[in-house]
């Protein structure tokens, strides 16, 4: 009787510990606002970021379609991630906004440069945790920038501020653009898990200690 009831308990905990995920679990965001989009026929709609539209084999494409950038005459934006739960963060993988080519410098220069990430477990309150700048996009099938993240999360906002343009009034405007954002993390367990987790080990504590006060039963 204590065999079966310990081997219960057991395979409660288990399954309890199985739960969350592994760690350096790619994390693609269930939902992103932007404080700014440009409206060009809808095409440029902050869902691309996290839509795996023109990603293929860790690399991003030039369409432009496949990208977000703000307005034309806005240099600043912060975009809002949502990760769907709460995840404890290891990294972020940035590709930045990719369209031209080197004989119109003007959009390559759209690219983003100067970035922020602040992260936040209710979507209230957020944390700065990292300050950086991205590299220019090459018009070229590109690879993301990869950087480390630390905390627990489930909302991480990333705060875009200037492009790549050197003489911004050479073209009598400053739009800055991403093509993709991933996250890196393992997911932390819900109550419900932590719950069963106790519960199991309860168990078989209750039943360790049942077989010491009755060793026949064993």
């Amino acid at each position: 009787m204590f065999a079966k009831s310990l081997g219960l308990a057991a395979l409660i905990a288990a399954a309890a510990l199985a739960a969350p995920a592994t760690a350096a679990t790619i994390i693609a965001p269930v939902g992103v606002t932007a404080s700014d989009t440009f409206p060009l026929f809808g095409q440029y709609k902050a869902e691309n970021l996290i839509n795996g539209s023109g990603l293929s084999g860790g690399l991003h494409d030039a369409n432009y379609a496949n990208m977000w950038m703000t307005d034309l005459s806005v240099a600043s934006a912060t975009l809002t991630f949502d990760l769907g739960q709460l995840y404890k963060l290891s990294g972020a993988d940035i590709w930045n906004y990719n369209f031209g080519v080197e004989e119109f410098a003007s959009t390559l220069d759209r690219a983003s440069k100067a970035f922020t990430v602040s992260i936040s477990a209710d979507g209230v309150t957020y944390t700065q945790v990292l300050a950086g700048e991205l590299a220019r996009g090459t018009g070229q099938a590109l690879a993301a920038e990869s950087f480390g993240l630390g905390g627990v999360a489930r909302y991480v906002q990333i705060g875009l501020n200037g492009n790549h343009q050197q003489y911004p009034e050479t073209y009598g405007y400053a739009p800055i653009g991403l093509s993709e954002v991933r996250f890196t993390g393992s997911a932390v367990p819900e109550p419900a898990t932590w719950a069963m987790m106790i519960t199991g080990f309860g168990l078989a504590g209750a039943a360790l200690r049942s077989a010491r006060r009755n060793p026949q039963a064993a």
